[in-house]
């Protein structure tokens, strides 16, 4: 299907169904609303201290009235109805987020691989964090229904059929830490899920559907994923492999999100909110790595579908660190020197940028691509990314090191490995939600929709996040 700059966005997708879920999240709507209202409840960490009740004071008193001391539903709807917030997504995509590095260690940052001589002896700046989402009850499994963060399914005519063969689960992984390897398993399970998503999305009869939740139900009642994810070395993040998959299970559940009974979500929630507590939790030697960025678009994805708006504000501000951690000329510090593999690295971690800026414009209509540092964006980025499509070898010398054991496997510094060219289909969705911007064009003339091509990193193909 081809679409041209004058394709109009997608309806706002509001995530009415967001509820609260402990007191916890009470107090980081709370503080939300308040800083929104010109208060000073502190940071929005969800913890009920001092400055959060001495802000509620200050509210309640320019109300006319006294607060009471007991932050509960009542003050979250009347902080709502005064700030004229009346739906649920509080997300705060325009202020600076903590952890910005100062500009000397910035530029430390930036310059690091002049002083490695090799891809994985660079000097650490704006170390790894990983990412704390909450452990959903039972009644918040049962009660609470599910979420599609992407946009709204065009069925096609006809019934599709979903994958053949559906993988047994693999309870335990079986990694072979070597660079490149991988376990076959994860792949063709992975394989199956893009897949199922795809053919969800184009139309499907009950029964198939039924067919896809058992698959997913025998997964979560065989624990599968239960070891073997976790590599040995640094903290032990989740292995990129296993990740992969974890998003394409994702993806495949929230395409049946509005399918799922409670009893569904009983069995299949507890088993997703392990692996991706897992993932969220794991963190990488640099934070600017494109490994940190896909742990936060799964944390994303997952926060939206259940409704976990702490877990995407967190998600959010990875994006604002990688933009000012970005640099001049849109360049990521540690992934462009990674030799052969260094733009494709560098696509990968553009891509799941985009992709969350997608989430989060088309659940909400809040424009992070908008966010700036410096003058920097993520159109910065993108202009890097065009570059590196037009003139790979030319773009790779740039920054690109040697890397023994790493990107010198795939490809060279001089020649690069030039997979990222055909899966870098996440421009067109960037197109496509920014039609005004210089590159955009060149990517429609190169990508069309982003439907044609498919990519092993990205569990939904990008053309379904905007509507077609």
């Amino acid at each position: 299907m081809k679409i041209n700059n004058a394709l109009k966005l997608l309806s706002v997708i509001l995530l009415c169904s967001l509820g609260t879920k402990t007191f916890a999240d009470d107090v980081w709507i709370a503080q939300r609303l308040l800083t929104q209202l010109g208060y000073s409840p502190g940071p929005a960490d969800g913890l009920y201290g001092r400055k959060t009740r001495a802000a509620l004071d200050a509210f309640y008193k320019d109300q006319g009235s006294i607060f009471d001391g007991k932050l509960d539903q009542n003050e979250i709807g009347l902080l709502r109805k005064v700030s004229g917030n009346e739906d649920n997504l509080l997300l705060d995509v325009e202020s600076k987020p903590k952890g910005v590095l100062s500009p000397s260690k910035t530029k430390k940052l930036w310059n690091a691989y002049k002083v490695a001589s090799q891809c994985f002896e660079h000097p650490t700046y704006g170390k790894g964090n990983g990412i704390k989402i909450n452990v959903l009850t039972t009644d918040q499994l049962k009660d609470v229904p599910w979420t599609d963060p992407f946009a709204p399914k065009t069925p096609t005519s006809g019934n599709v059929s979903a994958y053949s063969n559906p993988p047994q689960p693999v309870v335990t992984v079986r990694l072979n830490e070597s660079y490149g390897s991988r376990d076959t398993r994860i792949d063709n399970a992975a394989g199956w899920f893009r897949s199922a998503a795809t053919a969800l999305r184009r139309g499907m009869n009950a029964e198939k559907k039924e067919e896809i939740i058992a698959v997913l139900k025998n997964w979560a009642e065989n624990d599968a994923l239960k070891s073997g994810i976790n590599v040995s070395w640094g903290s032990k993040p989740v292995d990129w492999q296993a990740m992969v998959l974890i998003s394409s299970i994702l993806t495949t559940t929230a395409a049946l999100s509005s399918d799922l009974s409670d009893a569904d979500r009983l069995v299949i929630g507890p088993w997703l909110n392990r692996l991706v507590g897992k993932v969220a939790s794991s963190h990488w030697k640099d934070r600017a790595d494109n490994k940190a960025y896909m742990t936060a678009y799964i944390t994303m994805l997952w926060g939206l579908m259940v409704s976990d708006q702490q877990a995407v504000q967190q998600a959010v501000d990875v994006v604002k660190l990688a933009i000012h951690d970005m640099r001049p000329d849109g360049s990521f510090p540690i992934d462009s020197q990674r030799s052969g593999m260094g733009l494709k690295y560098s696509s990968d971690a553009l891509g799941y940028l985009i992709m969350m800026s997608a989430l989060i414009k088309t659940n909400s209509g809040l424009d992070l691509f908008a966010y700036t540092a410096d003058g920097r964006s993520l159109d910065t980025g993108v202009a890097f990314m065009v570059q590196a499509v037009q003139n790979p070898s030319k773009t790779n010398k740039i920054y690109a090191i040697p890397c023994p054991g790493g990107g010198d496997t795939w490809g060279s510094i001089t020649n690069p490995s030039l997979s990222f060219v055909e899966t870098a289909t996440y421009l067109a969705v960037y197109a496509q939600l920014n039609p005004t911007s210089e590159h955009t064009d060149f990517i429609l003339s190169k990508y069309g929709d982003g439907t044609k091509r498919r990519s092993e990193v990205f569990a939904v193909p990008p053309g379904l996040l905007v509507k077609q």
